[in-house]
């Protein structure tokens, strides 16, 4: 089944409530709840063999990643994450004290950023360990970043290294959150989303919902050791992890060139590497180049 093209099919057909400011199509859907308040919902869905391996990993790590992965959606709008619901579906037999490690894994990251887990459901069954975390946030007065604002013109910017995340990143990596705040309150920022897809897939969502197109430059593309290391293994060169791995949970976002600049020098974002990948141009599609 293609993911995309059945999620297309149903925006196309879901009647749109008046207080439905963003549906389906963004990282987040944003609710009208008063006359000036908005609530961001967002939800995912993890499951054992998918999305990690418990064979390979502990159910802590699971726990933590499985919360981090909707964090992050939050972030890409540049709102704050509130109260999280999460549903589980143990496998027959899962002992309590492993459900307890489950949990010890979600409050590591969740009390982190002030996050109160609400309720949820939790069942168990025959089929393998699957949780889905649905994550409220709000919007703190900050109009929410779409994918759809991209304009011709704009520098395209990433936060941190890229690629090589089935190494470990996508189990550790940390949303970034503080910096989708920050990006929100002191910059002017036309389209933003989280790398969950790979730098070229996410890259393209906000292409589609902005009808635009791109270049990027290929020796400006922040590859990550990890990207290195696991090119060593698969014979793919560290760039293709770079714009091809998925779960690198980083900021990719399109900004005026003056507006880039001011993020490029500001000290307002010390804790993490910010880079200029390209442009966003007229047409459709990527295009990779090399800046030299």
């Amino acid at each position: 089944m293609g993911e995309f093209s059945f999620i297309e099919w149903i925006r196309k057909r879901q009647k749109r409530r008046k207080d439905v400011m963003l549906g389906i199509g963004d990282d987040c859907a944003v609710i009208d709840v008063s006359s000036d308040k908005l609530t961001l919902i967002t939800t995912d869905m993890l499951i054992d063999g998918t999305h990690f391996d418990l064979k390979k990993c502990t159910v802590r790590e699971a726990g933590r990643k499985a919360i981090a992965c909707s964090i992050s959606d939050i972030a890409a709008m540049g709102c704050q994450a509130t109260v999280a619901v999460i549903s589980i579906c143990f496998p027959e037999h899962t002992t309590e004290k492993s459900a307890r490690e489950l949990y010890k894994g979600i409050w590591n990251i969740a009390d982190t950023y002030n996050i109160e887990i609400a309720g949820g459901d939790i069942i168990s069954g025959r089929g393998p360990f699957c949780i889905n975390v649905t994550l409220l946030g709000r919007d703190d007065g900050l109009k929410p970043i779409r994918r759809s604002g991209a304009r011709v013109g704009d520098s395209i910017l990433v936060t941190g290294m890229l690629g090589g995340s089935i190494l470990g990143k996508h189990l550790s990596f940390e949303p970034r959150l503080k910096e989708g705040l920050i990006l929100n309150k002191n910059f002017t920022v036309h389209a933003m989303i989280d790398i969950s897809d790979g730098l070229t897939a996410d890259l393209n969502h906000i292409l589609e919902e902005s009808c635009v197109g791109a270049i990027l430059y290929e020796d400006q593309i922040p590859v990550s050791h990890a990207a290195v290391e696991l090119s060593k293994k698969t014979g793919h060169t560290p760039l293709y992890h770079a714009v091809s791995d998925g779960e690198d949970y980083e900021l990719l976002m399109t900004l005026s060139k003056a507006q880039a600049k001011k993020v490029l020098s500001s000290e307002l974002l010390t804790d993490v590497k910010v880079s200029c990948i390209g442009e966003i141009v007229e047409g459709r599609g990527i295009q990779i180049k090399s800046s030299r």
